[in-house]
């Protein structure tokens, strides 16, 4: 249910319980995320399957559920960002800035004209391209955010997470989601529109919507586990085509030899052809956070929830804090300050 800050006051109890029931079946059923239950489900037993191969010696749920996890200040604030983006977008604050569809639409009739034949390409390549055009734009919006000190502090509250778990997908400031949906949704939309008006032209609404099995499929192999302590690598030539939950977690070390590294969400292609791949030899050990040039972590500044929305917006706005924060080595090469 879509309705905007100021018409919150003139809610109905009819209305705000209908709200409440979308949040409602949102923490319960994820909506269409990875917390869905069939991807939560899917975790579990690739998890299974990691622990009886590798027998770590202690009991299932402690070793895929460790309360040094769980049990963490982290893990919390975690749970915060992750509520609070769900009340934002059940009042529609995101709403303005999905417009990648109209976007799409306009440029292909544009380019197209009304009377463009209808696509006779086959609906998985299509879906394939899609993907494609979708999983570019994350890239660079990715990418974007390391690199631009002004928006660097807004995505570190992401990175800050020390112990990674599936709801540290969610763990982004507000000002993140919104900007980087604005850019996701201007990028999308071109490259979509020049696809379609360009090279395969018209196709039915249904068919655009095929790209959702590339993801249905992506989240089934294990996407949960990118924010976790289990390592899972698809060896050298898959990771050099798709980016592995081992991966992920070696984009969150604070390691100097992994900044920068890996931006893609699920095609590796991108940093492979942009400089930014890395296809770990072998399992590695791992530390979170926040982290110095020289690797060295640095104290946690985004420990409550207050601290997570406040930090970056006085870090963004102050220079000699932006020289701080791009000192923690998370700055591209074309991050300046």
């Amino acid at each position: 249910m879509d309705q905007s800050f100021s018409d919150l006051s003139r809610l109905s109890e009819s209305e705000a319980l209908s709200m409440l029931a979308d949040i409602g079946r949102n923490l319960v059923l994820g909506g269409g995320s990875r917390l869905s239950p069939v991807f939560l489900v899917s975790m579990v037993l690739i998890c299974a399957a990691i622990w009886v191969t590798r027998k770590p010696g202690q009991g299932f749920w402690a070793w895929a559920f460790p309360r040094r996890v769980y049990a963490t200040r982290s893990f919390v604030v975690d749970l915060q960002l992750w509520l609070l983006s769900i009340a934002l977008r059940a009042v529609g604050f995101f709403s303005l800035v999905a417009f990648a569809p109209a976007l799409t639409n306009a440029l292909q009739t544009f380019l197209a004209g009304d009377t463009a034949p209808n696509s006779t390409w086959p609906p998985l390549v299509i879906g394939a391209l899609m993907l494609c055009a979708l999983d570019g734009a994350g890239y660079w919006v990715h990418r974007l955010f390391h690199e631009i000190p002004r928006l660097w502090p807004f995505h570190a509250v992401h990175h800050s997470a020390e112990q990674l778990n599936p709801v540290t997908l969610f763990r982004k400031h507000p000002v993140y989601n919104l900007l980087a949906s604005l850019v996701h949704s201007l990028v999308t939309g071109i490259l979509q529109g020049l696809l379609l008006g360009l090279l395969i032209g018209k196709v039915e609404v249904a068919t655009l919507m095929g790209v959702n099995l590339f993801y249905y499929a992506f989240n089934l192999a294990g996407a949960n586990l990118r924010h976790t302590h289990i390592w899972l690598s698809w060896g050298p030539v898959l990771e050099h085509l798709f980016i592995s939950p081992a991966q992920h977690q070696v984009h969150h070390s604070i390691n100097p030899r992994h900044f920068n590294k890996n931006y893609g969400e699920v095609l590796a292609i991108w940093d492979w052809a942009f400089g930014t791949l890395y296809v770990p030899k072998q399992r590695e050990a791992l530390e979170f956070g926040l982290a110095d040039m020289r690797g060295n972590r640095i104290s946690q500044p985004h420990g409550t929830l207050r601290a997570a929305l406040v930090e970056p917006v006085v870090t963004a706005l102050s220079p000699r804090k932006r020289k701080t924060r791009a000192r923690e080595g998370r700055l591209g090469p074309g991050g300046k300050s």
